[in-house]
């Protein structure tokens, strides 16, 4: 049976284009290769690819009553996620952003906030979380007073329900005081799934190991950090563990960390220990990575499977199960 996941935060809609050297002078134009619209933000991006891997899920966040909010409602639904509750603010304008891909597939943002923290207590039905198998929690630092007025309480019911919670974040740089503002937050995280800059910034240590350490010392279980190019480190009691990334030909890396964070809670569903969750993540980030939009790559669980698979010798193990699956590359 698919795991039930409920996506907590921010709900956005990206606007892709790409390839962009520069942005044109004056009234100038310039022709694209590729432009999209995706359903997006650690939030919505992390539903549409746990959906896509088969699990069960629900996206809530807030969004505005315009245009964009109608066209994140329709483009998670396209994927298969409920979006009975998300929340919509009257007034407000969805969280929206403008991204011009390079060549070499770096992705500077032109972002509008919208409403992404107008969510107050009472806006997310407890049921949801009680019956949930996971609840991610998707960038409270751009939650605002939702962070600390809503979130530990919703994430002690999860934990009396025995909800797997699992957090990331959203800025590319955290402010160091969210380590003390989330401090009733970080007890009741099974994973945190930061990227590299996200955790040395918020513990202000540069080497990743001891910071993903200065974490778990907050009371966070375990720590997963992405290192781009380089992979990613799991750090937990039962030590540190270094998982090598996919070498692949980068498009856009926008949504690489939600498709991460999607494969390992996907793993984690399966019953699979973190070190191979970890490597589902990787595949999926890798997927993502090699097309335009935090929802490009990957199709499904089975061809997402075969890719580790066939390129198994470059992450370190076979998946679970891999004698079962159908021939053929991901």
């Amino acid at each position: 049976m698919s795991a039930r996941v409920v996506c907590l935060g921010p709900q956005i809609l990206d606007v892709l284009v790409r390839p962009v050297v520069e942005i044109p002078a004056g009234q100038g134009g310039a022709l694209l290769e590729e432009a999209r619209v995706t359903a997006a933000g650690t939030a919505a991006g992390t539903a549409v690819d746990l959906a896509k891997l088969g699990g069960r899920v629900t996206s809530v966040g807030a969004i505005g009553d315009d245009a964009a909010g109608r066209m994140v409602r329709l483009l998670l639904a396209d994927h298969g996620v409920d979006t009975d509750h998300l929340v919509v603010k009257k007034g407000l304008q969805t969280s929206l952003t403008v991204l011009p891909i390079r060549p070499n597939g770096e992705r500077p943002s032109l972002h509008a906030r919208g409403a992404t923290d107008a969510l107050v207590p009472g806006d997310v039905d407890v049921a949801l979380v009680r019956e949930a198998d996971f609840l991610h929690l998707g960038g409270p630092d751009v939650l605002g007073e939702f962070a600390t007025t809503a979130v530990p309480e919703l994430l002690r019911e999860a934990r009396a329900a025995s909800t797997v919670t699992t957090l990331d974040m959203l800025r590319s740089h955290v402010a160091p005081d969210v380590a003390d503002t989330l401090g009733e937050v970080w007890p009741l995280v099974d994973y945190f799934l930061p990227n590299d800059d996200q955790l040395r910034s918020l513990t202000g240590i540069d080497d990743l190991v001891q910071a993903a350490q200065r974490v778990r010392e907050l009371g966070v279980g375990t720590v997963v950090v992405t290192t781009g190019a380089d992979g990613s480190i799991v750090v937990s009691e039962s030590g540190v563990e270094v998982v090598p990334a996919l070498v692949v030909p980068v498009v856009d890396t926008t949504g690489c960390g939600d498709a991460y964070v999607a494969g390992f809670v996907t793993g984690l569903g399966l019953g699979w220990t973190p070190s191979q969750a970890a490597r589902l993540g990787t595949v999926a980030a890798g997927l993502v990575a090699g097309g335009l939009g935090s929802d490009a790559g990957i199709v499904d669980l089975e061809s997402t499977l075969r890719c580790w698979r066939d390129r198994a010798d470059e992450v370190g193990m076979m998946p679970p199960g891999a004698e079962r699956l159908p021939s053929g590359r991901g």
